[in-house]
């Protein structure tokens, strides 16, 4: 801000006021002095008036009125508005106004029954009212823009960072206004492929057409960044989109989704980074309908979990009667049930939340609570599923007592309280497992399976799947971590392959495998294609605007991406099958495997003799026992 600037602001709001009040009364006069004389000169000649008697009717037809409309902005707080902040909402309520004093204050003087309005001159007398107030409103309205201008200049940063707007809907013009107030922005084009906005200009800011714009102008600015202002575009047109921003290697961003914006969880001007779903292919899956959900009570453990959390979102969509959060960490119970209820406050539902901190360990406190609550449907996801974690040998006791026996805790008790269904979820490393995690839980899964053959109230069943997006754990927001702190980005193998699914999506085929089950099934989601971790690596480099090392001849900082080796119990690419056959359901994305495991009868002794090593702290005799019941486990 400069000299001028800094001592205006220095001064208290009644004196500013007060400037601004007599900056506004002098245009009136300097307006009426400038056009008004000699447009008197000129009606007084043409039609013969007295000259005396035009610039009188001038002054109740302009100056009275003009000095009315000042006042009436002064009372009403108009001055109380801050010059910095004057945008074109300040403009119509200028014009809106002013129209209607101008025409309240012609009715007064219309009533004083002056002379000359009884002459046939009226029409002249009220038209140069009109020119004459036109011409203060749009003196005002420059005088506050130049005010903005030389007070409150927007210094741009010298190292603001060169943006691309992508699109020219009214999403972007609201990010230009945003981005136009913004020092540390430089707003250098706006992109739009269409032929109709070739060669034009918003707001004096150049609109691109091709990518050979865009490649230009990365030449010139290394580190360009691409805003997506495309809210409602459908996700194949999005995505396309991306990869052909990649392919130049720019840094992408984008402004909060449709949805976002209409739930008001964002606003516009809300720039976020890119959504991994934006990158990586998938379906998007339609939410199911649970049967009487209204008269239903949920049981979610670990949902204050990824996904027991979005199970838990997508369950209010179908307003149940009450949903039990069962979780174990305090925070995030806390969250989730929060997060809920402004769910339930925003749609109005009447669904009870009742946060329960608990152990399934605690078979005790699950028996008082199921009795309690009535329970009609459970969704399992509580367990220990880091992978390096979990094969620490200070942690393999707890993880087996927690993903083994916390799950036949909480299944003895839904089977005696003869719940509907019960779905514990499950995971493709339980699959010829080569890590203690997997095999805890492909041991869980064999007691869902034991259970459910001894009952025909309860239906069990559990739903396996593989990696799902920004989960807790996941790898992705660790590589954004890395290379927003310059690299290097690691990875164990550079032909390491993994699945992936969203959140949102395995929580919705999870909801449907439970709608469908009859009991006993392992259910397997079609994960599509197993990706290449290290190429997603090198996709996020690019989409952050850097190149990995292997492009630094091209320019600009390059971000190593380093094999650091397999961990203990990480395969190079995992497997959703055991028995190598499935079978298909009514739901394209969910398949049936038929797998084997041990009858309840003899299950139980071995489950007695886990306990007695868990409590004991015995690694050794717990892996032996894993190794001897879970099929493809070794040590």
């Amino acid at each position: 801000m400069n000299l001028v600037g800094t001592k205006l602001n220095s001064l208290n709001r009644r004196i500013k006021t007060i400037l601004v009040l007599s900056n506004d009364l002098f245009l009136a006069f300097i307006c009426w002095l400038v056009f008004g004389p000699p447009m008197a000169t000129i009606i007084s000649g043409q039609n013969k008036i007295n000259l005396i008697e035009v610039i009188y009717s001038q002054i109740y037809s302009f100056l009275f009125p003009a000095l009315l409309f000042l006042f009436y902005f002064y009372f009403f707080g108009y001055y109380r508005s801050l010059i910095r902040f004057f945008d074109s909402r300040d403009s119509i309520f200028l014009c809106v106004s002013g129209s209607l004093l101008f025409g309240f204050s012609w009715s007064g003087i219309y009533t004083l029954q002056f002379d000359i309005i009884q002459t046939d001159f009226l029409s002249i007398i009220l038209l140069q009212g009109l020119l004459l107030s036109a011409v203060l409103y749009a003196f005002i309205n420059i005088s506050r823009d130049i005010a903005k201008f030389f007070l409150y200049p927007i210094e741009k940063d010298k190292n603001a960072i060169p943006v691309v707007i992508y699109g020219s809907g009214n999403s972007a013009q609201n990010l230009i206004n945003a981005l136009q107030n913004d020092s540390t922005k430089h707003l250098v084009a706006i992109f739009d492929d269409s032929a109709v906005f070739k060669n034009l200009q918003i707001n004096n800011i150049p609109i691109i057409s091709s990518f050979k714009n865009l490649i230009s102008l990365k030449s010139k600015h290394n580190n360009l960044q691409v805003y997506l202002a495309i809210p409602n575009i459908k996700t194949e047109q999005r995505r396309k989109i991306i990869s052909d921003l990649e392919s130049i290697k720019v840094a992408v961003r984008t402004v909060p989704s449709l949805t976002e914006l209409i739930s008001d969880q964002k606003k516009l001007s809300d720039i976020q980074e890119l959504s991994i779903d934006d990158i990586l292919p998938g379906a998007r899956i339609s939410h199911t309908d649970i049967f009487e959900a209204h008269s239903k009570t949920f049981f979610i453990s670990g949902a204050g979990g990824s996904i027991g959390a979005e199970i838990t979102r997508q369950l209010l969509s179908v307003h149940p009667r009450k949903i039990i959060l069962y979780e174990f960490s305090e925070y995030n119970l806390f969250k989730i049930e929060r997060e809920c209820l402004a769910i339930k406050h925003s749609k109005e539902l009447n669904t009870l939340i009742i946060p329960i901190l608990g152990d399934i360990r605690d078979s005790n406190h699950l028996n008082n609570l199921f009795k309690r609550y009535q329970i009609d449907h459970v969704y399992h996801a509580a367990a220990y599923k880091h992978v390096p974690l979990v094969e620490d040998e200070n942690n393999l006791a707890i993880a087996a007592e927690n993903n083994i026996l916390g799950t036949y805790n909480l299944a003895e008790v839904a089977r005696n309280y003869k719940v509907d269904s019960f779905v514990m979820i499950s995971t493709d490393k339980a699959v010829r497992p080569t890590n203690i995690m997997g095999a805890t839980k492909r041991f869980a899964e064999i007691i869902i399976q034991s259970i459910n053959a001894t009952t025909d109230s309860t239906r069990f069943s559990m739903v396996r799947f593989g990696n799902v997006i920004n989960s807790s754990g996941s790898v992705i927001p660790l590589f954004l971590e890395q290379i927003s702190s310059g690299g290097p980005v690691t990875v164990t193998d550079k032909n390491v392959k993994r699945y992936f699914m969203t959140i949102p999506e395995a929580s919705s085929l999870v909801l449907q495998a439970g709608e469908m089950s009859e009991g006993g099934e392992v259910f397997i989601l079609d994960m599509g294609e197993q990706i290449k971790i290290y190429d997603l690596a090198k996709k996020l480099i690019h989409l952050s605007g850097r190149n990995y090392m292997e492009d630094k001849d091209e320019g600009g900082d390059g971000i190593q991406v380093l094999e650091v080796g397999l961990r203990p119990g990480e395969k190079m690419y995992e497997e959703l099958l055991i028995s190598g056959s499935e079978l298909k359901t009514d739901n394209p994305k969910i398949f049936k495997a038929n797998e084997s495991y041990i009858k309840l009868d003899s299950l139980k002794p071995i489950l007695i003799q886990m306990e007695e090593c868990i409590r004991n702290n015995d690694n050794a005799e717990i892996l032996k026992m894993l190794t001897e019941n879970v099929e493809g486990f070794e040590r």
